[in-house]
């Protein structure tokens, strides 16, 4: 075929005329693109027709720049607008500027009323950021994932930060420790440490001192440190305070393991270089540690035991830990972390997370993680490494929950079993598990919980009441069940099943607590006056319950045992939390149906803690603490538009609470400033139009029953009154069985549920049937209440 015949005409097809000569471009636009479609080789196309704005101008969409305007080649060759840099930065400048100003706004706002400023209103605020349609969105650079899908992402809870002076950081999300988030006092100046612990020398003392100059661990401490052994006797005595508390409070060494390995091969030695274990003797000095905490013939908090713990300490250094790790190394460092948390007077959890992030580091390092079965071992040693490795990740998991940080141990690396269970109780001829076992147990579906509530990605609140219900529904062994019997003799035994009980009542409602925290503080800025009406109703109500159940329990607790709970701070820490639930009630809510009664449970803690701090160091250390938490409630019943500056103030009690985002930067080493991140966020995000209702549990299938019972009574009895005095007598008798009674606390038909136990590292258990969990997230919300109150 020739060429002519290529671009022959078709039958009946003209040939169409062409003008003489280009048309010559002529807006500025046309004139820019002529030349760069010649460099290009491309064929010229445009033809500018003269007219304002030109056709070409139309299509390419830029018809706003044409006669005189042009556009200039991005990246990628995308045209955008000449002076588009210096329009992006003025927006972001006024961006920053309304932002600020809508912060100050609210802030001024919030001060005089509970409801939002019309101007910070959803309906206004929708139109802050419509979606931009401009060329800067390429198919390169996709949008940024929507929060349409999941609506509860706009609240903002991932906890504090805080910078001191010279920069020093530190981070706690909101599930940390009520008295972690408080800014300490100015700590008054200390004696030296030769007049604390006059028995030990300095350089022991040097020794142990962090940062102090003399921590080299030369051969000349090793006897030093090897003759405070205290006599064979006491040591003995020590050993039986050990065993017998360790059934409630840490997973102890068999008797013969204690005896016969550590104490009797240390014992028999007549220097530390016969001692036969690298780190054996500092077990032991953890262990007469331990004991003298809970040894009932010396006061609380004994010097006695802090200098164990220093001897312990010194003495795991004499021989590197990470060069040397046996069994016995882990086992030490387990009870040094359990010591620092049993003990910790000084609201800091950085020794106790620094050292067990250590001690998991070291359980991989001799593969704990993995089930030793496969190496043949003996069934004995394989039952130990399977015991001190669960110990390791049920105190992982707890401490880095209470630090507000995330765990160490990750399941993924995971298969070692579940040790047989030889502390088993044989109740009406069944078999139920341990108090030991329980606890591993749980701290698996704690360790879930934490990556599906507690993360950088906000879970939907379906996942929460999903959590809610497994928590609620975990199985607890009868004989481990709360309760209140009057005719029991006070034996140790009888105090540690009690220890036992009230340490699983807390474990399960702290971990309620803190997944519904910041729907908690959510509902309460939105709708204070409808709580239970509103879409995170069920949070309110399950954070009110559970806030109650810690502090009747705990007054119960501190009537009963009280020399076992003047020694243990952490239930004073959840006492603390729990008041500051029934704080926000009664300050955000005071005509809410919950405020009466939460008034009357802050009364509770303030006197437990007011009767209990001349014989308590845990209580009196939060004495303080509560007491501005009471006065915050009472202030807002008694003088509601009393401004005191001495008392806590609203944004602080949000910190407190963990409701918020905060940044705590401290311009001097005596003053610090606290700053919401995200009020403005959490304004826009009050959707008080989606509500849940209490009339049947078909409306929200997820929610569970217990849940729903508290707020159908609530709903029914609890109409909002005038003050908070005025509750009905038909509200009180309608709650004196579901709210008051004290099988509330102590009955099994809290802690009912079905036999679940989590198996995702083990096929085969020996309770129940195997619960998988699901796909991760996580959360933190207990910072913007602390904040508020002022501490």
């Amino acid at each position: 075929m020739t060429r002519t015949a290529e671009f022959k005409l078709k039958p009946g097809e003209q040939k169409e005329r062409k003008k003489p000569g280009r048309v010559p471009t002529s807006c500025a636009e046309c004139r820019r693109q002529a030349p760069l479609s010649l460099n290009l080789g491309q064929v010229l196309k445009l033809r500018c027709d003269r007219k304002v704005p030109c056709e070409t101008c139309i299509k390419r969409g830029c018809a706003s720049i044409c006669p005189n305007g042009s556009m200039t080649a991005g990246k990628g060759n995308r045209l955008i607008l000449a002076n588009t840099e210096e329009l992006h930065n003025k927006i972001e400048v006024m961006s920053a500027r309304i932002r600020e100003l809508e912060d100050v706004l609210l802030q001024m706002h919030s001060e005089k009323s509970d409801l939002p400023h019309p101007l910070l209103a959803d309906s206004v605020l929708s139109h802050d950021s419509p979606e931009s349609t401009s060329s800067n969105n390429s198919p390169e650079q996709p949008p940024p994932p929507s929060n349409k899908d999941n609506p509860d992402s706009f609240i903002d809870a991932f906890g504090t930060l805080t910078i001191g002076t010279r920069g020093e950081t530190i981070f706690m999300s909101g599930t940390a420790r009520s008295e972690y988030l408080i800014q300490p006092p100015l700590k008054q100046q200390q004696p030296p440490f030769s007049e604390t612990f006059p028995r030990l020398s300095k350089q022991i003392l040097d020794a142990w001192l962090p940062g102090s100059e003399s921590v080299s661990f030369d051969n000349g401490l090793r006897q030093p440190v090897f003759s405070y052994l205290p006599p064979l006797s006491e040591a003995v005595r020590l050993s039986e305070i050990y065993l017998e508390w360790g059934k409630a409070l840490w997973n102890p060494l068999t008797r013969s393991e204690l005896f016969d390995n550590v104490l009797g091969s240390i014992y028999r030695a007549s220097c530390f270089e016969e001692i036969p274990g690298p780190h054996d003797l500092s077990l032991l000095f953890s262990i007469f540690a331990l004991a003298s905490l809970f040894d009932f013939n010396k006061p609380a908090y004994a010097v006695e035991a802090q200098e164990y713990h220093i001897l312990s300490h010194v003495s795991t250094h004499f021989t590197s830990p990470c060069s040397e790790t046996s069994l016995n190394t882990v086992i030490a460092l387990l009870h040094i972390v359990q010591y620092l948390e049993l003990s910790d007077l000084e609201m800091d959890s950085s020794r106790s997370y620094v050292f067990i992030g250590l001690a998991v580091k070291l359980g991989y390092r001799i593969g704990l993680h993995l089930s030793s079965a496969r190496w043949k071992l003996s069934d004995a040693i394989v039952q130990k490494r399977s015991s001190v490795f669960w110990q390791l990740f049920m105190m992982d998991t707890w401490i880095s929950f209470y630090a507000g940080r995330p765990p160490n141990v990750s399941p993924d690396w995971v298969d070692t079993p579940y040790p047989n269970d030889v502390f088993a109780v044989i109740d009406k001829g069944k078999k139920e598990m341990s108090w030991h076992m329980w606890t591993w147990q749980f701290s698996r579906l704690l360790h879930h919980v934490m990556v599906n509530a507690f993360g950088a990605k906000t879970p939907t609140y379906t996942t929460i009441l999903e959590l809610d219900r497994k928590i609620r529904d975990f199985h607890v062994p009868l004989h481990l069940q709360p309760r209140c019997d009057e005719s029991e003799e006070l034996t140790e035994a009888v105090i540690l099943v009690r220890v036992q009980r009230l340490l699983l009542l807390t474990n399960k409602e702290t971990t309620l607590m803190n997944i519904h925290r910041r729907y908690f503080t959510q509902a309460l800025q939105d709708q204070p006056n409808d709580l239970l009406k509103h879409k995170y109703g069920p949070s309110v109500m399950a954070m009110y319950r559970s806030a109650w159940r810690v502090i009747e329990s705990h007054s119960q607790a501190a009537k009963k045992i009280p020399k076992a709970i003047e020694r243990l701070s952490l239930f004073w820490s959840h006492a603390l939390s729990a008041a500051i639930v029934m704080c926000m009630l009664v300050h955000r809510a005071p005509q809410s149906s919950m405020a009466s009664s939460s008034l009357r449970e802050l009364d509770v803690v303030h006197e437990v803690f007011q009767k209990s701090a001349p014989s308590s160091k845990p209580a009196a250390v939060l004495l303080d603490s509560i007491t501005k938490v009471w006065k915050k409630g009472h202030d807002a019943v008694d003088r509601p538009h009393y401004d005191d500056q001495s008392s806590l103030s609203g944004a602080e009690l949000d910190r407190l609470g963990g409701g918020k985002t905060h940044l705590i930067s401290q311009a001097s080493p005596t003053s610090s400033s606290a700053s919401p991140l995200s009020d403005v966020e959490s304004c826009r995000s009050s959707q008080p139009g989606n509500q849940y209702t209490c009339d049947g549990q078909s409306s929200a299938p997820e929610i569970h029953p217990r849940i729903m019972q508290d707020m159908r009574v609530f709903d029914q009895y609890g109409q909002p009154s005038s003050t908070v005095g005025d509750s009905s007598e038909s509200f009180l008798q309608a709650m004196s069985d579901v709210q008051f009674s004290r099988s509330s606390v102590y009955g099994a038909e809290v802690y009912s549920g079905h036999p679940q136990v989590l198996n995702t590292f083990h096929p085969v258990q020996p309770y129940g049937a195997p619960y998988v969990p699901e796909a991760p997230v996580l959360d933190a919300a207990w910072q913007n209440f602390v904040e508020q109150l002022g501490f």
